[in-house]
């Protein structure tokens, strides 16, 4: 699978991904070859590119649950700019109300790991992305931890409100990298967010929480992206949700001439003390999204490889994995074999749905016998 631009997209092409209209109307399916009007509609829809098999590549799987995201996305994401046009025209968002419903509804209680996937945004498309994308997150990771439907309300409501300042943002601004951003560039930036939060005050006519959640979440991500760790955290559990999903989106976004981070080193920057974010939110955040989820392909410190065979609650870097090395079956919560088996990112290009739970189980009845940390994988199995 590979991202072409719509410049470049040619008849006969095949796509990876379903492509849906802002309606949520499936205009191609996946699997379908692109004809000569295909094209120009895709470049009339308005869409930077695609993301297109190679000539002998088979459909990869994707479950009913991973499509129906794609199309709450680019449903959700048209609704978002005309939100964000309406409050930038001093008037109420009319669509506000029911998508912060919808959210809550489809993500706010969900009963397994949903995959989050990201897709790749332009200058002129990122904020929207990126909104919706906060949004879910924050609705799936308050729902991890047992709020109310008032509080998830507020919070979602604070997702879909936080970024409206940053449409304002010049794109010369917008476009550089954070290593390129003077302190004076920085300061302008946040001028844009913070007017975008009073702009939001003013017509959206918020009161209570929602403001709050919205104007500490601004002092903190400018303190931490300043990398003033000596201030005191902040102690509001909705804010921190906030910071977390903000995060994290922005940290894996795909963007053009900008490296995303991994899934992996994402919630390691998360889970590092000076980032200084809430240990129970970044705990929530793995229980609602994959982030190295059973049967994926994982690339080791020590340039091996292997397959994650079941979870780690309480660490998602510390599973059963199955080494392709020697074959044998390591459990990372033990510190020994973590010495030598530490995760160091999931490799993505790698679709691994089999997972070997009868040798697992036969793996756990060795354990209780005392028989040692890892075994051979055939046809007899032989203590390490």
């Amino acid at each position: 699978m590979k991202f072409v631009k719509t410049e470049d997209l040619k008849p006969g092409m095949r796509l990876a991904k379903p492509v849906f209209n802002k309606n949520g109307v499936l205009l191609y399916d996946r699997d379908t070859k692109l004809t000569g009007q295909g094209v120009n509609s895709i470049y009339n829809f308005g869409l930077i590119g695609l993301y297109i098999l190679e000539q002998a590549e088979p459909l990869p799987p994707l479950s009913e649950a991973d499509r129906e995201f794609e199309r709450f996305q680019t449903v959700a994401v048209f609704k978002v700019k005309d939100m964000f046009a309406q409050i930038r025209r001093g008037k109420h968002p009319t669509q506000l109300g029911s998508l912060t419903a919808d959210i809550i509804h489809d993500y706010g209680n969900l009963k397994e790991r949903m995959n989050f996937m990201q897709n790749l945004r332009s200058v002129e498309d990122n904020v929207y992305k990126h909104t919706i994308n906060t949004a879910i997150l924050c609705a799936a990771i308050s729902g991890k931890m047992t709020f109310s439907l008032k509080e998830q309300n507020d919070l979602v409501t604070a997702a879909l409100l936080h970024d409206v300042g940053s449409l304002d943002i010049p794109e010369k601004l917008a476009i550089k990298q954070k290593d390129e951003l003077t302190e004076t560039d920085i300061a302008a930036i946040y001028k844009y967010k913070e007017e975008g939060i009073r702009m939001v005050r003013d017509s959206v006519l918020l009161t209570g929480e929602v403001p709050r959640i919205m104007t500490h979440f601004l002092s903190d991500v400018r303190n931490i992206e300043a990398k003033k760790y000596h201030i005191e955290k902040n102690t509001e559990t909705l804010t921190e949700i906030l910071k977390v999903a903000y995060f994290y989106d922005v940290l894996t976004a795909m963007k053009f001439g900008e490296e995303p981070m991994s899934d992996i080193a994402a919630y390691r920057y998360l889970k590092h003390p000076r980032n200084m974010m809430n240990r129970q939110v970044v705990a929530a955040l793995t229980q609602a999204i994959n982030i190295a989820p059973p049967g994926c392909t994982v690339q080791f410190e020590n340039g091996d490889k292997g397959i994650v065979i079941t979870d780690n609650p309480d660490d998602i870097l510390r599973p059963f994995i199955l080494s392709f090395k020697d074959n044998k079956i390591y459990n990372l919560a033990d510190g020994r074999t973590y010495q030598e088996y530490q995760i160091k990112d999931v490799m993505k290009t790698l679709d691994n749905r089999y997972i070997m739970t009868d040798k697992f189980k036969e793996y756990q009845e060795r354990l209780k016998n005392g028989e040692g940390q890892t075994f051979k994988v055939g046809r007899k199995a032989n203590k390490k």
